[in-house]
């Protein structure tokens, strides 16, 4: 609103005023919104290459995710399929989830034997599963009383979301692994976007797309430290895994990734493409 001068005013309508988080993309799509944020994993299926980015251990932060995510955009044709119906502003991810438990810590792949953990996403529940832990699938916002019952041992979850649900009320121990993000997107209405001015086009291309991707991510990254401190403060321990134990860890789900191209594949899509511009951008320093 301030860059525009005038020009742009934005409305937010929060906590799904609009709509219920699976239909967000749906709003924009539709011109029931403007604009819209989504989470790729409400709409399981919908987003199938985006979901590289939901594989074990491919967010070295916030930041760096959201520019490979937004990168691998720009290059891979299939990929931008995905999100025809809409211009894209922008694509992002949280810094890395970790592991939180109540009473067992984690402090090698050995330690996972039996425990019931909640998990993020399938991607993740296989990785847990090769472990030796049960993956159970439920909503965040029931995992409170799971983990107060001992109907759960544990959760995959990042700092921020510990401290927001009142997670680290509960568990008291985290076991440090950045082992996953979930992708998020901000996207507007493509009716909307053919009707803007030139002057407002060349101003929303001039602060979204990777400023903005790396932006977001950014932000989620800044949010991390505060809510890690306050966690500590309260007594959780955080544990740093042993270097060669996290290598076993990560070395342990790369099958998952080549599954992972291998269904894509399956389905007609260039799987094994994205997946290498993926890490490519991940890794890229």
């Amino acid at each position: 609103n301030k860059a525009g001068e005038g020009k742009v005013s934005i409305k937010l309508f929060p906590a799904g005023a609009l709509g219920k988080a699976p239909d967000q993309f749906d709003l924009a799509e539709k011109g029931i919104a403007d604009l819209s944020y989504h989470l790729a994993d409400y709409t399981p299926g919908r987003f199938p290459l985006t979901t590289v980015f939901s594989l074990p251990f491919m967010v070295p932060s916030g930041e760096k995710v959201a520019e490979a995510m937004w990168k691998t955009f720009q290059q891979e044709p299939k990929y931008q399929e995905e999100y025809s119906k809409v211009k894209v502003l922008a694509l992002f991810g949280h810094p890395g989830g970790h592991f939180h438990t109540v009473s067992k810590p984690i402090r090698s792949m050995a330690d996972f034997k039996g425990i019931k953990m909640r998990t993020a996403n399938p991607s993740i529940s296989k990785a847990l599963s090769l472990w030796g832990a049960v993956p159970v699938a439920q909503p965040i916002t029931e995992t409170y009383q799971s983990l107060q019952l001992g109907v759960l041992d544990g959760t995959v979850l990042v700092w921020e979301g510990m401290s927001t649900f009142k997670l680290n009320e509960i568990t008291k121990f985290t076991t440090v692994a950045d082992l996953y993000t979930m992708p998020m997107m901000f996207v507007i209405n493509k009716d909307v976007w053919n009707g803007l001015p030139d002057d407002v086009k060349a101003l929303l291309e001039s602060t979204t797309g990777l400023e903005m991707s790396k932006a977001a991510g950014k932000a989620f990254d800044d949010a991390e430290k505060p809510t890690r401190e306050m966690t500590i403060a309260k007594g959780t321990e955080e544990i740093i895994l042993d270097p060669a134990e996290l290598k076993k860890m990560k070395e342990s789900t790369i099958p998952l990734r080549e599954e992972w191209a291998a269904e894509m594949e399956a389905k007609g899509l260039p799987g094994k493409a994205v997946l290498k511009t993926a890490l490519g951008f991940i890794e890229e320093k």
